[in-house]
């Protein structure tokens, strides 16, 4: 395959590349806003991110891998301006977002940045877990050929 869409794991990311060693990884776009949510609720952030003024700047946060990738650096620090000018609790966030998604982060650009591939191809792969859910519905743990079959 010449693009792979993974959820931001850095395991499957070491195998992909192992296996596909020319293959495009990007990381699903939906995973990279559940993980900023989760952080979100991790660090108690939930109360404060319901205020209009940060609820803009988290939309901002999620929204950076839709932007070039040499605006990121600018956008991130008006972005970390903003929030911790109105509070300091937002710090351990903005500190998670650049050591994972940021510059020299734990993910390269070419993953974690989707500006070259916008209206080109799914930047989500729900799609693909919704069509696994049903099958698992459907089907019971260890079916015989038959039955995998004619479910699939």
């Amino acid at each position: 395959p010449s693009t792979i869409l993974i959820d931001f794991e850095q395991g499957m990311v070491n195998a992909i590349n192992d296996v596909f060693p020319h293959a495009l990884v990007k990381g699903c776009h939906f995973h990279f806003a559940q993980n900023i949510w989760k952080k979100i609720k991790k660090y108690n952030l939930v109360t404060l991110s319901k205020q209009e003024n940060i609820r803009r700047q988290i939309a901002n946060i999620i929204a950076l891998p839709l932007i070039s990738p040499n605006e990121v650096n600018n956008c991130m620090e008006k972005i970390i301006d903003e929030l911790c000018n109105y509070d300091t609790k937002f710090e351990k966030l903005t500190d998670y977002v650049i050591k994972n998604y940021i510059g020299d982060a734990r993910f390269p650009v070419q993953m974690r940045n989707h500006f070259d591939t916008i209206g080109q191809r799914p930047r989500t792969n729900n799609h693909l877990e919704g069509y696994h859910r049903q099958l698992n519905a459907r089907v019971r743990t260890n079916p015989d050929l038959w039955t995998w079959i004619n479910e699939v």
